[in-house]
C-alpha cells in the first residue's frame, strides 16, 4: 500500500464575495491545499511567479505552499475549502505535484452538491455556535471529504507511479508518524516517538527530516497550529479555550507561538477569518 490514508483535515471554508480587500501576499496561513470554485466574476493568484486567472467556468486545486500573492480588481463570488492531508506521505506527494490543477466544471458533476454542503457546514447562521471540530463525522463533512478525494485522485493521475510508492524508510517511520498524529497536543519526547518504530532517536530524527524536510518537533507544531486555526475560524471559542484544546497550558506562550508561526495574533485571526 503506497499511502496510509487518503483522509484530509478540513481546516476551513465557505462562500465569499471577494473584492480589493482580498489582495495580499502569501503568508503562513496559506500553507494548505485549496479548492476554489468561482461562480461569478474573476480574480488572480500568482503561483511561483506566474499569474493565473480564476474564472467561473473552472474549478481549481491549488497548493497554497506555492502561492506568491492573490488579487481581485473587480469582484469574485467563490466557494472555497482549505484542507491538509492527514497522511504526511500524501501531503509530501501533493507538494511534489503541479502547484495548480485546473478543470472544466463539467468534469465534476457533484459541484452543485459540494456548494450546498459548504453552505450547510460553514455559512449557516448557527455554524459558529456548534463545535464542528468535534463532529468530524457529520453528514456535511463526510460528503465534503468524498468530494475532496475526487480532486486529489484527479491530481494524482499526472504523478509518476514511482513518486507514489512509499520508500522503505518512510514505512519504518509510519508507526511513529501515527503516534504523533494522535498525540501532538501532548508534545511527546523524541525518544518516545522514535520508540514506536523501534528506532534510535537520532536516527529517527535524521531520516524523518531527510524525507519530509522538517523535524518531528516542527511537524507536531504544525499539527497544533492547524488545529488551532480550525478552532479559531469555525467556532466561537475564546483564545484561551483554543490554546488549552491545542495542548497549551499557558495562553501567552500559545499567543507567541501562533504569532511567530502565522504573523497574525490568534485574536486578529478570529476577527478577520481570512479567506
Amino acid at each position: 500500500m503506497a499511502i496510509d490514508s487518503f483522509e484530509c483535515k478540513i481546516i476551513t471554508g465557505g462562500f465569499n464575495r471577494c473584492d480589493s480587500s482580498w489582495n495580499k501576499s502569501s503568508d503562513e496561513l496559506d500553507r494548505c491545499f485549496k479548492i476554489y470554485n468561482p461562480v461569478k466574476g474573476e480574480a488572480e493568484v500568482v503561483i511561483d511567479g506566474v499569474e493565473h486567472t480564476l474564472e467561473s467556468g473552472k474549478v481549481y486545486l491549488i497548493s497554497g505552499f506555492s502561492i506568491d500573492a492573490q488579487k481581485c480588481s473587480t469582484f469574485m463570488d467563490i466557494y472555497w475549502l482549505h484542507f491538509v492531508p492527514v497522511s504526511i506521505h500524501l501531503k509530501h506527494i501533493l507538494l511534489g505535484a503541479k502547484p495548480i490543477h485546473v478543470w472544466d466544471k463539467k468534469h465534476f458533476h457533484f459541484l452543485p452538491d459540494l456548494n450546498k454542503q459548504i453552505e450547510a457546514l460553514f455559512t449557516d447562521e448557527n455554524y459558529l455556535s456548534s463545535n464542528i471540530s468535534n463532529l468530524p463525522y457529520s453528514y456535511e463533512e463526510a460528503k465534503i471529504q468524498s468530494y475532496i478525494l475526487s480532486f486529489v485522485a484527479e491530481a494524482m493521475k499526472d504523478i509518476p507511479h514511482d513518486d507514489l510508492v512509499r520508500s522503505k524508510e518512510i514505512s519504518k517511520l509510519s508507526p511513529s508518524i501515527k503516534f504523533m498524529d494522535s498525540e501532538f497536543k501532548t508534545n511527546p519526547s523524541l525518544k518516545e516517538i522514535a520508540s514506536k518504530s523501534n528506532l534510535a532517536p537520532n536516527y529517527f530524527h535524521r531520516i524523518f527530516k531527510q524525507n519530509f524536510e522538517i523535524t518531528p518537533y516542527e511537524y507536531m507544531l504544525r499539527l497544533r497550529m492547524e488545529f488551532a486555526v480550525k478552532l479559531l475560524t469555525t467556532t466561537n471559542k475564546s483564545v484561551k479555550e483554543v490554546a488549552f484544546e491545542s495542548g497549551y497550558n499557558n495562553e501567552f506562550y500559545f499567543y507567541r507561538q501562533f504569532k511567530k508561526q502565522y504573523n497574525y495574533s490568534p485574536g486578529k485571526l478570529k476577527k478577520i477569518r481570512p479567506f
